[in-house]
């Protein structure tokens, strides 16, 4: 690694933008002194950055981007091995750890933030349903399997897990994930059209009837949300994070409308079977055909955060879903039959409410296997030099993790997505960030700020690492001045990045995507292109600097919502908490989220001049007067969000927790 090593007396220096020397040694030549006058000027101005080469980049990508590293899926042991990585150099660097403080293992383990995880998983095996009802006239009973009893007798058939029926969201299945204890529900059914109680609309199926105890029938949705969600799709939702959304036409949750889960809670009933949609129906037949969801997914279980796992706004039951064979089973004799069912589900066309047969009943058991496990942040600090200031903080971010394994290898039979510039190249760089900061402490060069080094873990699981540091945070983070966030810094076009994906921006070599600061903070902003004129002079583009998109900005992909960048990577977790941000990137190419990631094709080049530009602007923050301002209007959904994360009581200063079972060390 090359190192800047000047010999100098700094007699008094200022902490503008360019801080200049008022005395320097001389020796040699007048030119001689001259020259290692400017050079240790600039050093002095952003923070020993030069001493960032690509020689060391390449190094750091090149193994963070190994197949032994398998993806770096959030959690694993390639994670975790990565993370032991970062930790070493931060040890060897001398940087204060900011992990756990008790319990540790080792030098490695106080620079690592455990986050708790667990797992729950549905045992297919042990999982049943069954429908108690009278026999029909000859076959039939919609998928029941055993000897038919005569018609009007009671006979009970037996439905497969994955087969004829899911769990869904809702009640303990945590809105999304698998429910966290053994469930079994049992009772007669009532049908409730789409299941939905509307005030706006004065809608409410459950008028009249009693399903105290019971379990409930719903299909379809109602026309209002049907076309909201088809907005969303057309619109590209999804990606990292997902970010704001349009306005739910049926207002707020558990104030304006219950979900059906929610209604018949409140109603008293004790489930919700859900006719299955079109895409439910069809994950059951490949399931069937397949096999899948039987065994451990390629990488590993389905972990969750524990502390995320927060109640639900309003009180719910349980949802399962119901496939075609149980659906038949369930409007057998009855006034409308499963195939009128699925259409006017399929159509959104309003369906009555109607208690089924007296003698029909249901019931589910579902067990779960549950399994903790561990992830971490790896995080670490440069104390700053002045007594009052060092109680501020410039954190630089970027995530550690990606996607793991592939269940469709190439053809060659490679099955890692390495994710080499995904975020291996923003890693890579605050790395080098981490180093140069490091190596000028040690020559005497200390912002007055404190420097916070963050390698966030699951920001492809949804953000989860900045979530965790900005809801239990290690410091005051009213006192964080900025979070500059590095994800994917490492490619620019070239005759290989040819790309038929039109959602797709990819920047030419010298150019960088700077997401945020127009949004969060103009004085931010300045900060950034003076740095920037003064040193890398890279292209700064604003193309997805905007929460809209309009002519200029953020145009692409389908939909009128763009790709919604600024909603897409670590930054917007510290957005939330009031922290004026800024996103370098260099967009979308052809090999996002694919095993073709590989580090061959960093532009270290680029990835060297982002991250000094980065380091000179971190820098000049920890060492300015003041501290950017956010921007006195910001957009809805920011503001919506930061009233959501206070109301949740995030930022409250956390003791780190002790490394958990299984941590490396």
């Amino acid at each position: 690694m090359r190192r800047i090593i000047i010999s100098f007396t700094l007699l008094a220096a200022t902490v503008a933008l360019v801080t200049s020397l008022s005395s320097v040694r001389a020796s040699g030549s007048p030119q001689q002194s001259k020259s290692k006058s400017s050079k240790t000027s600039m050093a002095m101005s952003f923070g020993n950055a030069d001493a960032i080469t690509q020689e060391e980049l390449r190094v750091y990508d090149y193994f963070l981007a190994s197949d032994q590293l398998e993806g770096r899926y959030f959690p694993s042991r390639g994670y975790d091995t990565a993370a032991l990585y970062v930790a070493s150099h931060l040890a060897e660097w001398g940087l204060r750890p900011l992990g756990s403080s008790s319990g540790t293992n080792g030098p490695l383990q106080p620079y690592l933030m455990p986050i708790e995880m667990v797992s729950h998983q549905i045992v297919f095996e042990e999982s049943k349903a069954s429908v108690t009802a009278p026999a029909p006239a000859g076959r039939g009973g919609g998928g029941a399997r055993g000897a038919a009893p005569a018609q009007g007798q009671l006979r009970t058939t037996d439905f497969e897990y994955a087969k004829d029926w899911t769990y869904a969201a809702g009640g303990g299945g945590g809105r999304g994930g698998a429910p966290a204890a053994t469930l079994n529900i049992a009772g007669n059914l009532v049908f409730v059209g789409h299941g939905f109680v509307i005030n706006k609309s004065n809608t409410n199926p459950y008028e009249g009837l009693n399903v105290s105890g019971k379990i409930v029938v719903v299909a379809g949705i109602p026309p209002d949300l049907a076309a909201f969600q088809a907005a969303l799709l057309a619109a590209g939702r999804g990606g990292r994070g997902g970010g704001a959304a349009p306005q739910n036409p049926l207002g707020q949750n558990c104030t304006d409308y219950l979900t059906p889960d929610e209604a018949a809670a409140k109603n008293g009933a004790i489930g919700v079977i859900q006719i299955g949609n079109y895409a439910q129906l069809t994950a059951m037949a490949n399931a069937n055909a397949t096999g899948a969801g039987r065994g451990t997914p390629v990488n590993g279980p389905p972990y969750q955060v524990t502390k995320f796992q927060a109640a639900t706004p309003c009180p719910s039951v349980p949802i399962v879903v119901s496939g075609i064979g149980l659906t038949n089973s369930i409007f057998q004799g009855e006034k409308i039959p499963a195939a009128d069912v699925f259409y006017r589900a399929g159509s959104n066309t309003k369906m009555d409410s109607f208690e089924l047969g007296a003698e029909k009943k249901i019931s589910f058991h579902v067990s779960v296997h549950s399994e903790g496990g561990h992830g971490e942040n790896v995080v670490a600090m440069l104390e700053g030099s002045d007594p009052v200031l060092k109680n501020e903080y410039v954190i630089f971010s970027a995530h550690l993790d990606h996607i793991g394994l592939t269940a469709n290898p190439l053809p060659d039979g490679h099955n890692v997505n390495n994710g080499a510039d995904d975020d291996g190249s923003g890693s890579t760089g605050l790395l080098g960030v981490a180093h140069a900061y490091a190596a000028g402490a040690a020559k005497g060069m200390r912002s007055k700020r404190s420097i916070i080094f963050l390698w966030n873990g699951g920001e492809e699981r949804g953000l989860w690492g900045s979530q965790y540091f900005a809801m239990f945070p290690p410091v005051d983070l009213t006192k964080v001045v900025a979070d500059l966030n590095m994800d994917m810094i490492g490619r620019t076009k070239n005759p290989n990045s040819v790309d038929a994906d039109p959602t797709h921006l990819l920047v030419d070599s010298g150019e960088v995507l700077v997401v945020g600061p127009n949004i969060s903070s103009d004085d931010l902003e300045k900060t950034i292109e003076t740095v920037n004129s003064g040193y890398q002079k890279l292209k700064l583009n604003h193309f997805y600097d905007a929460t809209a998109p309009d002519a200029t900005h953020d145009n692409l992909g389908p939909g009128p919502q763009g790709q919604r960048i600024f909603y897409r990577s670590d930054h917007y977790n510290f957005a939330k908490m009031g922290v004026p941000i800024a996103f370098f990137t260099i967009g979308l190419h052809v090999d996002y989220h694919r095993p073709t990631d590989t580090p061959e094709k960093i532009d270290y080049e680029e990835l060297q001049k982002i991250s000094k530009t980065v380091a000179g602007v971190g820098w000049v923050l920890a060492n300015q007067v003041g501290r950017p301002a956010l921007n006195a209007k910001l957009p809805d959904q920011l503001i919506t969000d930061m009233k959501a994360a206070q109301a949740q009581g995030w930022g409250k200063i956390t003791p780190v927790l002790a490394p958990l079972p299984g941590m490396p060390y």
